[in-house]
Order: C-alpha cells, then sequence, then structure tokens
C-alpha cells in the first residue's frame, strides 16, 4: 500500500497540534504487534493486517465513522530529522485505522466493514489529527509504558515485557528494575519476572538450544505466562541455575553449563518441532506445577526425556501402591462416564466392538493378577 507523504512539513519539539495524516507512517516495530507469533511487517499493510487480527481495529473503524475522529489524545511522533514523514510511537492503532477508512479496498481484503457513503465531516475529521512531537523514543518510553502495561490500553503480557526489557537492556547499568517500575506505575515483581524472562527467552534462542519458532504445536499465541509462572518455582530455578531475583540482572542469566538444562525446560513446557517432542504443559494448573516437581527428581526426569507422559512421570514421585491406586481411581470414573453414555450408542460400529473387548480382556487379567497377589498375601500372614 502506497501512502503519500507530505515533503519538508516540519513539527516543532512538545507542542501538541494538529498535523496531515500524509505525513505520519505506523512504527514497523510496534510493541503490540509483538505477541510470540510469527508476524510479518516489512511495509504498512502488513502492519494494518497484523492490528486488524489482534486490536479489534473493526470496532475503532465503526467508531470514527460514526463518531467521527475525536483529537482526545495526540499522538506521539518522531523524525530524527524533524521532517516527514514521521513515525508513529504511539497511536498506530488509531492511524491504521484512518488507513483503512481511506484505503476501503484493503478494508474488504481484511473482512472489515467501511460504510459505501461516509459523512464528509468524518474525512474531514481524519485528514489532519493531533499529534505531539518528542526527541528521541526514548522521552516517550514511559509515557507509553504507563498506558499499555498499567493504564487503561493494556497489551498483553508477552508485548509488555519485550517492551520494558528493550528498554532495560538499551539503559543497562544505568537504570534498575526497580526506576522503570516506578515510571510505569508497576509492581517490582511483576517486571522482574517479565524482564528475566525475556532475557532468559533471549538467551535461550542466542544459543540456540530453543526457539519461540521450534515449538510444538506452533499454532495460537505463544503462552508467555507459563515461563515467568515457571521461572518463580523453586525447582526450574534449581534446575536452571538461578539464585534468586536481582534489580539489575545480567543480560545472560542462566550460566554456561545449565543451557543444555534451558533447551530441555522449554522443549518440556512448549514442545519442540525439531526433536518431535510435543509440549507437556497443556494447562498452566496444574501440569506447570508437576512439571517442576519432575525435572527436581531424577527417575521422573529420565522418563520426561525418554517421551514419557507427564502423568508417567508423576508416577515415580508416589509411592508403586500409591500410583496404582491413583491409575484404578482414574480408569474407574473413566468406564463410569462410558456407561453413563452407553444408552446414547446406537450400535454397530465395529471399532467400538473391538475397544470393548480389549477393556474386557485386561479388566480380567487385572482381576486375575491381583486375585493372586492377594492369595499370596493372604498364605505370608499379610
Amino acid at each position: 500500500m502506497a501512502t503519500k507523504h507530505v515533503e519538508h512539513v516540519e513539527l516543532p519539539l512538545r507542542d501538541a497540534q494538529l498535523f496531515p495524516v500524509s505525513a505520519l507512517t505506523l512504527d514497523l516495530d510496534n510493541p503490540r504487534l509483538q505477541t510470540g507469533t510469527d508476524i510479518t511487517t516489512d511495509n504498512e499493510e502488513q502492519v494494518i493486517e497484523a492490528l486488524a487480527d489482534i486490536a479489534a481495529l473493526d470496532e475503532l473503524v465503526t467508531s470514527i465513522c460514526t463518531n467521527q475522529y475525536q483529537n482526545l489524545e495526540p499522538l506521539i511522533v518522531y523524525s530524527a530529522n524533524g521532517k516527514a514523514p514521521f513515525k508513529v510511537l504511539e497511536g498506530n492503532r488509531r492511524l491504521a485505522a484512518i488507513r483503512l477508512i481511506n484505503n476501503p479496498a484493503l478494508a474488504d481484503s481484511l473482512s472489515i466493514k467501511i460504510p459505501k457513503t461516509i459523512n464528509p465531516a468524518v474525512l474531514k475529521s481524519i485528514k489532519n489529527v493531533l499529534v505531539y512531537r518528542v526527541a528521541n523514543p526514548d522521552e516517550a518510553r514511559a509515557f507509553i509504558g504507563f498506558k499499555h502495561i498499567n493504564g487503561p490500553q493494556r497489551w498483553d503480557a508477552y508485548a509488555k515485557a519485550k517492551y520494558v526489557t528493550e528498554w532495560y537492556k538499551k539503559a543497562f547499568g544505568s537504570i534498575g528494575i526497580d526506576e522503570i517500575a516506578a515510571k510505569m506505575g508497576d509492581n517490582n515483581n511483576t517486571l522482574r519476572a517479565y524482564i528475566y524472562a525475556i532475557l532468559i527467552l533471549e538467551q535461550a534462542e542466542k544459543a540456540q538450544v530453543w526457539s519461540i519458532k521450534d515449538r510444538y504445536p506452533a499454532r495460537g499465541r505463544f503462552a508467555f505466562s507459563h515461563l515467568y509462572t515457571a521461572l518463580g518455582r523453586e525447582q526450574y530455578q534449581d534446575y536452571l541455575g538461578l539464585t534468586g531475583w536481582s534489580n539489575t540482572p545480567p543480560l545472560e542469566p542462566i550460566k554456561k553449563k545449565f543451557l543444555e538444562n534451558l533447551g530441555e525446560v522449554f522443549s518440556f513446557i512448549y514442545g519442540s518441532k525439531s526433536d518431535d517432542r510435543e509440549n507437556l504443559v497443556r494447562s498452566q494448573n496444574p501440569d506447570l506445577k508437576h512439571l517442576g516437581l519432575a525435572i527436581a527428581h531424577e527417575e521422573a526426569r529420565l522418563i520426561l526425556r525418554n517421551r514419557g507422559t507427564l502423568e508417567v512421570a508423576m508416577d515415580a514421585l508416589k509411592d508403586p501402591s500409591d500410583a496404582f491406586h491413583d491409575a484404578l481411581i482414574s480408569t474407574n470414573l473413566r468406564i463410569a462416564r462410558a456407561i453413563e453414555l452407553m444408552p446414547k450408542y446406537k450400535g454397530g460400529r465395529d471399532e467400538i466392538d473391538d475397544l470393548i473387548s480389549q477393556i474386557y480382556e485386561q479388566a480380567d487379567t487385572l482381576h486375575t493378577m491381583n486375585e493372586r497377589k492377594r492369595s499370596r498375601g493372604k498364605k505370608h500372614g499379610d
């Protein structure tokens, strides 16, 4: 999508004023687009497509077409030379909605409805919008972070974490997490968990022990909360050689001798396509807790390494009789559920007949073996 820009249009610093939309560009590195999924944003059209998918552009488009564009809050913009085009650091969703209203063909390709007849007052309201120019992106960072991390228009956790981590990295050595949290109006512990998680994820990718693109299955958004929740548990920390949290963590928190363990933890939690290993954590509670307990137990960890299920690994942590009892309870509940559904089954499916026969044979074997053990127990006075 070609966008015409107003050439040589200057804009004074720190002075909110109306400015031509044609002199603005979308931010191809907009933090809102950080979702952990593969999103291509090489041009404005791709950014708009991504925002349409994750930021409810259709609702904003409808609102503008109904009520006109409201200059309640300026777009924050930046240009290195102080001339057009100006990159929008804050307000990309609003600019994307304006672009769609001005380009019905693009809107239609994204299944966003634009009225066939738009009130001239609406078109006039999106020709010039209120903007505020900053001297550099750092000047806007605290405001943007507060608004989207602890304010009314929050990004998802992964986008928040990427944003504050980039802030921390750019100011590394001169600022701590506590200071960032104070500027953001957020909880120190929350931001610390976010920053550690992103630094550790980036370290894993740099060391090539795991990457987001390798997760398996790879559908949907990256479950970032699994990572920072796991890193807060003692079993994961011990296995990764982490010794508590710091206000100024190193950019690579995991020591080299623990990198293999790090790759293993990621592949257990998220799976690994290259290793044909599916994720073990399907539900954060209780899977993440159980995985941590299994990782901390040598036998259970070996079971996982050899592609055993999390359920089987957890059995290694129990007394054999307790594990056997738990398996019987689970089996009994499933059979009871099958019996409940039986009246609705019309019959005649060979695969079901075969499965019922297999269950019957296994139940008979289980009963026979248990009778033998019980008889031996009686003989020995147990």
